[in-house]
């Protein structure tokens, strides 16, 4: 019985951990959308720099930015490796929270941008 106790992991502080974890991605969560409403911004487009996104990764992006003047309306920002190597290119859309192939960038750009 004793042996049996002592192997067994303690979840002390797990749930305390998993709880701060939550509250950070709140917190963070809330600070972006703060940020885009200050930089009059209604959207993020994380770029992932994994390998395989790189050397797949285009111009495509810029040029959707640039083609319907919203320069200043959307951000383009850098995230680590999505680990989605099979679909790469991989952005995602915030605040939306859409995750997609750059080769979908034009029906997405029409649905969840151009309709803002």
């Amino acid at each position: 019985h004793r042996f049996y106790r002592a192997n067994v992991p303690k979840n002390d502080g797990f749930l305390p951990l998993l709880l701060c974890f939550t509250q950070l991605l709140l917190l963070i969560n809330y600070k972006i959308k703060q940020w885009i409403k200050n930089q009059q911004a209604f959207a993020v487009f994380y770029k992932c720099v994994g390998v395989a996104c790189r050397k797949k990764s285009g111009k495509l992006l810029e040029n959707y930015i640039k083609k319907y003047r919203i320069q200043g309306k959307v951000v383009i920002d850098q995230m680590d490796c999505s680990e989605r190597c099979a679909n790469a290119p991989i952005l995602h859309l915030h605040p939306d929270d859409i995750w997609f192939s750059e080769k979908d960038l034009g029906a997405i750009f029409k649905k969840h941008i151009l309709n803002k």
